[in-house]
């Protein structure tokens, strides 16, 4: 049995942004003190989640879901309470020791901490290599008239790897790193012969990839040369930390810009991101390639509510933002795509126009998805020949004729018209039997998605006096803890509803261990969430200190006396049975106790 320092989860529940956490996984938008968003615990359409960024709670007035940052990763991730301080602290960057039962330290427990220490140690080498020494005064030349300054080499952590092939292996050896584990993590290669090691990437500018906590789990080395016997950019192979379909390139950095503006730029190249950073722009991502996911989509929904997809303007780069564009519309995001003139890519366009230009003419002047699936379609089509004219037409119809509101479709009608010189009424023709074939398909798919969406969530039961006295009671309680040893002293039955008197007893127990009130680690304590929630609401609770005494004697009377009307409905009904068994005796003894404690209940 091991345990986790009280003082280390308080400086991991201190150094948490519940805002910033949540945000990772919801979309919340500020009004007035708080923040709302959809609630990731139940189906809705309305916003009724609210983060309270003063008190660090959470709360959904639909579900009535509330709780901390660590108790929102016990659920939303369905963790125990180690691992939801163990994710919260590597998010943090703050180290984990753990006490068994004998009180020895024991380090915290991760299979892959020796890959990211290796990449950590690795990142640091490079980096050294390439700001301090002879050997890395090219590379550091080369950066410097791209444009980069030393502030944003530190930033991103660039480095540089020597040409010697066993520079680092030799370095990773001598700080004790298991070999095969180092060529799992993808730094060192195992030789031909298997007699040793040689290190990967050699005499390569090192860009370090991050993953969404900040740590480094892989590089992208770019050759110096112009040498077409090596490939420009070599990757970290995927590894148990690195994986494509999961990283954004710059996530972790731009993640707290994207949530406070809603919007997020998206790159195909990670060279994208950095030079955009150099012009200003602090909310940009980039995929490793060109492949982008739905992992990667749906992290960009939680924080962002308006997409702008910039693609290079080759062939490439225009069919990788429309593969983009029909991804993320997929998901439900509405992208704008913004265009680079000629071939360019956005660093180019940088270096010759400039970053203002760069953020006012393309960033700032995005297409809609409809403007840009149009220009798609006419860039190689020459349509003063009809054949390009009717292929033209056909392409623009079957990309968005399923996806566009009645107002855009008689927007595209027109554009079209006026390029083509076809009459509006031929495409309007043309445009409904392209909808009517399409008219079957759309409504099998509309019963499906249907049938997929979660249930609604029942509307939530009407509070009755028993629920707010108990509520109240148990708020007392939870914030007093003197108040809690005169109460329980005095009162031995309080509570009605048997999950309230299961959270009195446990309750008891962490006074027992802690002493001192805490709710937050009170509620920290209990894996089951139902329980929890009933804690947090209670916590929550507006309370009057300088008349707690008088409250809680209010409540545990009123529930004194809930408890007897319970009783006496309960005996009434056994009265009634033992009538109908003809058991006249029981009859008569339960109309008696019921008397009494009717005269009990006078008396109160």
């Amino acid at each position: 049995m091991t345990k986790i320092p009280e003082e280390t989860i308080e400086e991991i529940r201190s150094k948490t942004d519940i805002v910033d956490l949540i945000g990772e996984y919801v979309q919340l938008t500020k009004r007035g003190k708080n923040y709302f968003g959809l609630c990731p615990f139940h189906g809705e359409s309305t916003p009724s989640f609210s983060v309270t960024e003063e008190k660090q709670l959470f709360h959904c007035f639909g579900c009535g879901a509330s709780g901390n940052a660590i108790t929102f990763v016990m659920d939303i991730e369905n963790a125990t309470f180690t691992e939801a301080v163990s994710k919260l602290a590597s998010r943090s960057g703050i180290a984990i020791e753990t006490f068994s039962a004998d009180g020895a330290v024991q380090k915290k427990s991760n299979e892959h901490q020796s890959l990211l220490d290796a990449h950590a140690f690795a990142a640091n080498f490079y980096s050294h290599l390439l700001l301090n020494t002879v050997e890395g005064e090219k590379a550091l030349h080369y950066l410097e008239n791209r444009g980069f300054t030393r502030e944003h080499i530190e930033k991103y952590g660039i480095g540089w790897s020597l040409e010697d092939r066993e520079t680092l292996t030799q370095l990773l050896q001598r700080k004790k790193f298991d070999m095969k584990e180092m060529e799992k993590a993808g730094l060192i290669i195992m030789k031909q012969d298997g007699t040793g090691y040689f290190d990967r990437f050699r005499g390569r500018i090192m860009f370090p990839l991050h993953d969404d906590n900040g740590n480094v789990v892989g590089f992208s080395g770019r050759r110096l040369s112009d040498s077409k016997e090596e490939a420009k950019y070599l990757n970290s192979p995927e590894t148990p930390i690195f994986e494509k379909s999961r990283l954004l390139y710059n996530f972790h950095q731009a993640r707290l810009n994207v949530r406070k503006s809603g919007k997020v730029i998206l790159f195909e190249g990670f060279m994208d991101t950095i030079a955009a950073e150099r012009a200003g722009i602090l909310n940009s991502v980039a995929v490793m390639g060109t492949s982008l996911s739905e992992t990667h989509l749906l992290k960009l929904k939680r924080i962002a509510n308006q997409l702008i997809i910039c693609c290079d303007g080759d062939d490439a780069g225009w069919e990788a933002a429309k593969r983009f564009a029909n991804l993320s519309i997929q998901k439900g995001l509405d992208p704008q795509i913004a265009l680079l003139p000629g071939k360019m890519d956005p660093d180019e366009y940088i270096a010759t126009f400039g970053g203002d230009a760069f953020v006012n003419k393309v960033i700032g002047n995005p297409h809609s998805y409809m403007s840009f699936i149009i220009a798609y379609a006419k860039r190689s089509k020459n349509l003063s020949h009809e054949n390009d004219v009717l292929q033209y037409i056909h392409e623009v119809l079957e990309e968005l004729a399923p996806k566009l509101s009645p107002i855009e479709k008689d927007l595209m009608i027109r554009q079209l018209s006026a390029e083509t010189g076809v009459s509006a009424e031929a495409l309007h023709e043309q445009l409904t039997k392209r909808l009517g074939k399409m008219a079957k398909q759309e409504k099998a798919q509309w019963q499906e998605s249907r049938l997929e969406q979660a249930a609604p969530i029942a509307a939530p039961r009407k509070m009755t006096s028993i629920d707010r006295a108990e509520r109240l009671l148990l708020c007392h309680l939870l914030n007093d803890g003197a108040l809690f040893d005169r109460v329980r002293q005095d009162h031995q039955e309080m509570f009605i509803r048997e999950d309230y008197s299961t959270i009195f007893v446990k309750l008891a127990g962490f006074y027992e261990q802690h002493g001192e009130p805490d709710f937050h680690r009170f509620a920290e304590t209990i894996e089951d969430r139902e329980l929890r929630k009933i804690v947090m609401e209670a916590a929550m609770m507006d309370r009057d200190p300088e008349s707690g005494e008088q409250e809680v004697n209010d409540c545990i009377h009123h529930l004194a006396k809930q408890r007897i009307i319970q009783k006496i409905e309960e005996m009434m009904h056994a009265s009634k049975e033992a009538e109908k068994m003809n058991d006249h005796t029981r009859a008569l003894e339960l109309a008696r106790e019921i008397i009494q404690l009717r005269k009990s209940l006078s008396a109160m």
